[in-house]
Parts: structure tokens; C-alpha cells; sequence
């Protein structure tokens, strides 16, 4: 393994205790070219990579029910493990309202999702910042008084030029580096909930907490210079994030919780990129919502899987890469996303030989839960369409996660393990869990 695998390991290590996880990172900004066939996160690329030709699932196994909701039916005969789900809630149930803290009459978000690519909000500037760049929409009011804080990262004054320079990144250009952001925190805290929004062209987040005050800027690598790490709120890799939705676990999730330190700051590893013709800002708001500590009765559990450390694939080839770790403890999964990068179209889940996971969008790998009140869309893997099973997933310890990456090298290099969307690619599984978890690094 080399010292930037090593790396790499270290920070999904630390990253995987968290409830949803993301990839680590080598820590150098990478410039690439504008005519990377990518768009901006919150819309479609005009170039999308193409559905592998070859097999849609591992040759060892045989996913059920494509194309349909897998909990209205029976499991079919042999289906190995002990994935216990309830039926999903109706679609009726006006529980099912994934909105932001401030939803509007009129708004379309009518799903209970933990992730979207675009606000819930028609309102094109909730905070009213009128900021000049792309993505005032994605704004996030902070919570009410008592009920959290908000940690931002990006301009305080968009009137003051030296600090918006700070955060602004130029057509053509990709940063996988770190910033900080102060937490406006005194003493610990518990808290059950966090949301996340961030500005088109943000790919990955990785949140370390760490002591004291450092300089709120960019640092060049992944870790703000050295700081001391007492803590983390998690990672992903959606421009909304909100878990769980609205605040309203399902009734298997009451109690989750964990603590965010008093005198600290947010080190966020942030992967950011630029494919338009305009300047953006790279700039995100984080809601954490507090709980008493005494309502705290479960503790979440990470998965994380790192895969294709070694990758080497020449330009023009495809590569099915799969991986697969084992449970050794009972337990339910409560979350899952596939972080892959831009030569990966399709990365699909199955515990032992059920398909409960397929993503089909890499800018924005969608992060579904499984719970008894949430209905994630039905599987569907002819329409090439994001998917997962619905209801609580109970595992027992030998029960088996495999996850594989359809790649197709269809650049002009040969793909190895980095953090460059155009020039690299990554297979990483990442999730959460009560009372079971898995950590592993693969090549």
C-alpha cells in the first residue's frame, strides 16, 4: 500500500464511526479542463457515461424483483440472509414529507427522502444573500433559537471582495482540499439531527470536529493544517442532506444520537469542481439540532468499504469490480450511498443475493434509509433509474454486503485510485447501522 493509500485508509477510518460516511482523500488540488463532460451537480451532464454492456450483476449472483417494489412481495425461494422488512408506508401518508425546515405552500418535495439535488423550496434566495453566483437557492436558515446552531462555510460579507476571493473557485478548476468553519458552541452538545446544503459544483464532504478556533479559510490539505480531530458530524456526498427527514425518525431510530463538542471547529474536507464558464462559490450551510442527552438510547454504527485501491484500467476497457465483506454481529441497516466518480454510471448494492441499492447518477450518488415510515423509489434497473428497497433491513452475523462499480474507461488515461472526477476513479461503499458495522480497505 502506498503512503497516499495509507492516507486514504487513515481518513475512512476515522470517517466510518460517523452516520453516513464519504471517501477519503489524497489532499492535492487538481486542475482539469473545462471540457470534462460533466455540468454542475444539480443538473444533468451533456455527456453522461453510458450503461455498461456487459452483465448488470455479478456473475455469483441473482437480484430479485428488478423493476419492482421488492416489499410488496414475497422473497423468493432460497434468498439467503435475514433482511426482515416491513412493508412501506403508503404513499398517501402525509408523514412522507422530506421538505426543508422552512417548506412553503407549494412546494414539490413530496417524498420522504434523506437526499435531493435541488431545494425543496421554490424560493431562489431564502436567505436573502443576493450573492451574484449560482446557488443562492441552496441556502439553508439556520434552526430556531435553542433548538441548534449553524455552522457555515463561505463568505460572511459578499461585499467584501478579499473574502469571497477565499471561496471562489474558477471555471476549469477542481479542489479536493479542506476548510474551516467555527461552531458556535461553547460546551458539548447532543444532537439527533443534522441537515446539509451546499452550492452546485461541490462533489464530497468530510467532516472532522477539532479543538479550538483555527483560521476560517481553505487549507491545502485534507486535514486544516494539522488540527487536533475530537470529534465528527459525518459525510456524504449530496448537495441536500437531511437526516433524518425533517427531523422525524422512524419509531426503530428513536433515541439515536451523538455528541458535537463545545470550543471547536468544523474541519470539512471538501471536493469542489468548476465545469461552467462562470466563477462559483464554494459554500455550504450545516444545521445540527440538538436532543436532550438523556433521550440518547442508540448509538450508529459506520459502514465503510473502501475499494479498488489498486485500480488500473487502460483507456477503452470496462471493469465489473466487486467487493464483498461480511457481518459478525446482528444487526439493521439504516443507511446506505455508493461513491464512485465519473466512469462509474451504475453502482449496486445486495445483502447476500438481494439487490437493495442501485445508483445511477454519479455527480450526486443518492444516500437512501431504510426505516419503517420512509418508501424509497422501487428498484428499477432496466430504466437505469436511483432505487433501493424499502422498509428496515435486519441482518444476522454471516449475512454478506456485496457492492459492485460498472466502470467504462472511456477517457483517454488509465483510471487508478484518486480523488479526480475526470481522471480517477474511486468504489466506495459507505452507511450506517445499529449494532453491527464493517470497515475494510480493498485493492
Amino acid at each position: 500500500m502506498t503512503t497516499s493509500h495509507r492516507r486514504i485508509a487513515l481518513v475512512c477510518a476515522a470517517v466510518c464511526s460517523v452516520w453516513a460516511c464519504s471517501d477519503g482523500s489524497t489532499g492535492t488540488p487538481v486542475q482539469t479542463s473545462p471540457e470534462m463532460p460533466v455540468g454542475p451537480q444539480a443538473g444533468t451532464p451533456a455527456a453522461t457515461p453510458t450503461t455498461p454492456t456487459g452483465p448488470q450483476t455479478p456473475a455469483t449472483t441473482t437480484p430479485v424483483n428488478q423493476g419492482q417494489n421488492p416489499m410488496m412481495q414475497p422473497a423468493p425461494n432460497g434468498a439467503a440472509g435475514s433482511a426482515a422488512m416491513m412493508p412501506p408506508p403508503s404513499a398517501a401518508d402525509p408523514m412522507l414529507g422530506a421538505q426543508s425546515p422552512d417548506v412553503k405552500p407549494g412546494d414539490t418535495c413530496s417524498e420522504r427522502r434523506v437526499s435531493y439535488t435541488k431545494p425543496c423550496s421554490a424560493d431562489p434566495d431564502p436567505c436573502n444573500l443576493k450573492s451574484g453566483f449560482p446557488g443562492d437557492e441552496y441556502c439553508l436558515k439556520p434552526p430556531a433559537e435553542g433548538e441548534g446552531v449553524q455552522i457555515h462555510i463561505g463568505p460572511k460579507d459578499f461585499k467584501d471582495m478579499a473574502d469571497v476571493a477565499k471561496y471562489l473557485i474558477q471555471p476549469g478548476e477542481e479542489f479536493n482540499n479542506s476548510v474551516i468553519g467555527h461552531i458556535p458552541l461553547t460546551e458539548q452538545k447532543w444532537f439527533s439531527r443534522i441537515t446539509v446544503h451546499m452550492r452546485p459544483g461541490s462533489h464530497h464532504w468530510i467532516s472532522t470536529v477539532v479543538d479550538g478556533k483555527p483560521e476560517e479559510k481553505f487549507y491545502s490539505d485534507t486535514s486544516c493544517g494539522g488540527t487536533s480531530a475530537v470529534g465528527s458530524v459525518g459525510g456524504g456526498q449530496n448537495l441536500i442532506y437531511d437526516n433524518p427527514p425533517m427531523g422525524k425518525p422512524a419509531p426503530e431510530n428513536e433515541g439515536l444520537g451523538r455528541t458535537i463538542a463545545g470550543n471547536s471547529s468544523l474541519c470539512m474536507n471538501l471536493h469542489a469542481y468548476n465545469f461552467s464558464e462562470n466563477k462559483q462559490l464554494r459554500e455550504m450551510w450545516i444545521n445540527i439540532y440538538f436532543v436532550e442527552e438523556a433521550k440518547v438510547t442508540q448509538r450508529a454504527k459506520g459502514i465503510g468499504i473502501v475499494g479498488g485501491l489498486g485500480l488500473s484500467l487502460a483507456p477503452g476497457n470496462n471493469l465489473e469490480e466487486t467487493y464483498e465483506e461480511m457481518f459478525t454481529e446482528p444487526g439493521r441497516i439504516i443507511q446506505l450511498f455508493g461513491h464512485r466518480h465519473v466512469w462509474t454510471p451504475r453502482f449496486a448494492v445486495w445483502l447476500n443475493e438481494k439487490l437493495i441499492y442501485d445508483s445511477w447518477s454519479w455527480q450526486e450518488s443518492v444516500t437512501f434509509n431504510y426505516d419503517s415510515i420512509t418508501m424509497n423509489p422501487p428498484i428499477a434497473t432496466d430504466m437505469k433509474i436511483d432505487g433501493a428497497i424499502s422498509g428496515p433491513i435486519d441482518v444476522k452475523a454471516g449475512d454478506k454486503l456485496k457492492f459492485t462499480c460498472f466502470i467504462e474507461n472511456k477517457s483517454d488515461k488509465t483510471l487508478r485510485f484518486s480523488n479526480e472526477l475526470k481522471d480517477g476513479e474511486m468504489c466506495n461503499l459507505w452507511g450506517s447501522a445499529v449494532g453491527t458495522g464493517i470497515s475494510a480497505n480493498r485493492f
